[in-house]
């Protein structure tokens, strides 16, 4: 072991000295958080977790998207489904890593919970990535590494465990959600471990005999492998991601038509395919990492007016990204490292859809390519005590597109990072640019493609007051120019977008910003009593008007707050076998999701298909959302075998909140979405050895 690493052990050791178990997940920059060794850090600033929090924490399903959207300044726009606003960014902003490589949306039906049933580029109704196989993860808001680009909202970055080396173990488990089979353990004596995980959705085996809910059968399988090895100086893996999801509605025809989706047979298929590997090696001086990974998704939705009527819209999104990354870690000294190394990333996109309307049609039809290649180089200087920190990053993309255009982006990013007595303080300044699929879909054919760049400062505030652990962060982010489409005099930019709308076209620019503050408050031992965390967020997301004035986005929700509360109490049975019984609660409110005017038809491209007016702005919101999440569980330990039993209710008070607001053609009104009310998930997981 140099004698840098040594000097880090001794900091993550010297801060575990006087950690509490306070969190139950996050809090990376909180004083007294919880330290989580295992996981390398790639920032400061990153959220990091671990799969036992998934699987505590209530209505995550396990689900890490879902676990995220705990943290502050982050909103689940639909409840339905794990897509994710940051600090006011659309969920399109986000971008996926796996193993620290950039892939494509990891998620089943990526069209749920969206306004007009269409496929989105991030988030999904659940991921295809089990919980089963990941291992202590992390998201990130900002503090972004040299190693990592292409996001200017959020990055998750999920990590696969590796298979036991030392003995084979199982898992088996069984919930509303889905049925998981897990194995793992080593491959003789070669240094290779193995870990397998298959599910299969409650919902599709529901399906499989014939029962729907409410003529919707919805259904997902997926299957993750990992295989990694290690030697006495190097590690590697390989791993792939399998995964295919439906939905097919077929409303009954002999109920009364409620709204205009029951006039419709609506099929929807979601195909995923990830492949990687990587690569990591000890040097003398320093570290070599390399990987590489090759992801895509194929989506296919047809709609039909029932019993065999004429199609009213039929499109497909198929997506490919390949990405690899090298780069060599130097330890100049014990107080200065250096890395300079290279990221690729290429994207394939093909889009089409069609609408038909009265005899005629109209179709979107895009076919684009993508790439960039990042070379970058960092500079760490560390004191000798290890509580600061000054970090210099150069990062270089360069972007080429289908059509021959490209573009140099310079990202410097400089990161401060200071902890003394009980206290904490991280700064940041950087510069961040990602390929704008979205923009290429919707832009008009003589836009020239352009990369939307942001500059972003943020400065965190941590200290320990007594037994409770306190943050505050502030942040500003400033986009010089964004896609943006033009309705009447207001200008709605590619900010305020999810899915891909065909009734607009971006055939302008202009500039976005978003700025706010966030505070934590965290104590107490899980092993000790009660646990806590809470936050709340105040934030503006806003887009520059023609006449230089600013005008909130769509997911400008203003506020939002939070509260996490668990307890655990340990125990034995009348076997003296040792039992534990889990309580968590989540509280979770925000200010409801902006839109226009809810108007009739705009003739634009079929009366199904009608957007909300925003030649005024987006003047209106969905109101208030507030959601209590409640989880209770048992666990208990039998020699070589561990079972849990838990009872996750999703809105356990069954509140009723608005998910959208649209134009319903056949009512001839205005008419809302509900969110979800109370959702009961039973589960159950043994697991042995």
């Amino acid at each position: 072991m140099t004698r840098l690493r040594f000097l880090a052990c001794c900091l993550l050791l010297s801060l575990a000295g006087f950690a509490q178990d306070s969190l139950s997940f996050g809090g990376v920059d909180l004083p007294g958080a919880e330290v989580r060794a295992s996981y390398l850090r790639v920032s400061p600033l990153a959220q990091a977790f671990t799969i036992e929090e998934v699987r505590r924490l209530p209505a995550t399903f396990y689900d890490p998207a879902r676990l995220i959207a705990l943290l502050p300044g982050v909103v689940q726009t639909n409840d339905q489904a794990n897509h994710l606003s940051v600090r006011g960014n659309t969920p399109n902003a986000n971008l996926w890593r796996l193993n620290g490589l950039a892939v494509i949306n990891p998620n089943h039906t990526a069209n749920a919970g969206t306004f007009y049933d269409l496929p989105t580029l991030s988030g999904g109704g659940t991921n295809a990535l089990s919980a089963q196989v990941l291992d202590n993860s992390a998201f990130l808001a900002g503090g972004m590494p040299a190693r990592y680009g292409n996001a200017t909202g959020g990055t998750f970055d999920l990590r696969l465990r590796p298979g036991s080396h030392d003995h084979a173990q199982h898992q088996l488990q069984a919930s509303l959600i889905g049925f998981d089979a897990a194995t793992e353990g080593p491959i003789g004596n070669s240094g290779i471990s193995y870990l397998v995980n298959a599910r299969y959705s409650f919902t599709g085996l529901l399906a499989d005999l014939g029962v729907d809910f409410g003529g919707e059968e919805i259904s997902f399988s997926d299957i993750n492998a990992h295989l990694h090895g290690e030697t006495e100086r190097s590690s590697y893996s390989l791993f792939t991601v399998l995964g295919r999801s439906t939905n097919y509605f077929s409303p009954d025809p002999e109920e009364e038509v409620t709204e205009q989706k029951e006039l419709f047979d609506i099929d929807f298929e979601n195909d995923i395919a990830i492949v990687g590997a990587n690569f990591e090696t000890e040097l003398s001086a320093g570290k070599l990492s390399a990987g590489a990974a090759i992801s895509t998704l194929g989506t296919n939705r047809n709609q039909n007016f029932t019993d065999g009527g004429p199609q009213v819209q039929g499109g497909t999104l198929d997506q490919r990204r390949i990405s690899a990354f090298a780069d060599w870690e130097m330890y100049w000294t014990n107080n200065l490292t250096f890395t300079l190394g290279a990221e690729f990333l290429q994207d394939e996109l093909d889009f089409t859809n069609v609408f038909h309307f009265d005899g005629s049609a109209r179709s979107l039809d895009r076919t684009d390519d993508g790439r960039s290649l990042a070379p970058y180089a960092a500079l760490q200087i560390l004191s000798d005590d290890g509580n600061k920190a000054l970090e210099f990053t150069a990062r270089a993309p360069w972007y080429q597109f289908g059509g021959g255009s490209d573009e140099l982006v310079f990202e410097p990013r400089i990161r401060y990072r200071t902890r003394w007595n009980d206290q904490r303080l991280v700064a940041s300044l950087e510069r961040l640019s990602r390929l704008p699929n979205l923009g290429r879909i919707l832009s008009a054919p003589e836009d020239e493609t352009f990369v939307p760049v942001t500059n972003q400062a943020s400065l965190a505030y941590g200290k320990r007051i007594g037994r409770v652990n306190t943050l505050i962060t502030g942040y500003y982010q400033y986009t010089g120019e964004e896609y943006a489409a033009q309705v009447g005099t207001f200008l709605l930019s590619a900010n305020n977008f999810l899915e891909i709308d065909p009734n607009f076209a971006f055939t302008t620019r202009t500039a976005t910003r978003r700025y706010g503050l966030e505070a934590e408050v965290a104590g107490g031992q899980r092993t000790e009593g009660w646990y806590y965390r809470g936050s709340a967020s105040v934030f503006r997301a806003e887009t520059q008007q023609s006449d230089d004035s600013w005008a909130k986005d769509r997911y400008s929700s203003d506020l939002i707050a939070k509260l996490t509360l668990g307890r655990e109490w340990a125990g034995a049975d009348r076997q003296s076998n040792p039992r534990t019984y889990g309580f968590n609660v989540a509280l979770i409110g925000y200010g409801g999701e902006r839109t226009g005017n809810i108007v009739g038809n705009s003739g634009r491209l079929n009366p199904y298909f009608t957007p909300p007016d925003y030649s005024e702005g987006l003047v209106n919101t969905n109101g208030v959302y507030f959601r209590p999440d409640l989880r209770i569980y048992r666990t208990k330990e039998r020699g070589r075998r561990t079972t849990t039993i838990a009872l996750d209710l999703q809105n356990v008070a069954g509140i009723s909140n608005t998910a959208a607001t649209y134009f319903d053609s056949f009512l001839n009104r205005p008419n809302e979405r509900e969110a979800l009310s109370l959702i009961p998930v039973l589960s159950y997981r043994v697991w042995w050895r």
